[in-house]
């Protein structure tokens, strides 16, 4: 998970069924600049198999959240799995 991890613990943290983030947000949260690929919904669209996936996606998959983004908004909304 890399520098996701903090954002997978701060996702843990919340008991709400969504969590909304700014793109700014998400960068206090893992310490860091978010890559240009977040720019793509590919960066933050989850795939079948959390094994072959990019840490980012590792790290709310790990906490069973799925992102909704807005690129146009810079937002990103968790969304908590079952």
């Amino acid at each position: 998970m890399g520098k996701y991890g903090s954002l997978a613990g701060y996702l843990r943290r919340k008991h709400q069924p969504e969590v909304r983030l700014s793109f700014r947000a998400v960068e206090r949260i893992v310490g860091g600049i978010l890559p240009r690929a977040a720019n793509d919904p590919l960066w933050w669209a989850l795939g079948g198999n959390m094994a072959d996936e990019a840490p980012q996606k590792q790290a709310w998959a790990s906490v069973r959240f799925a992102p909704e983004v807005d690129l146009q908004r810079e937002t990103v909304r968790f969304v908590r799995r079952r």
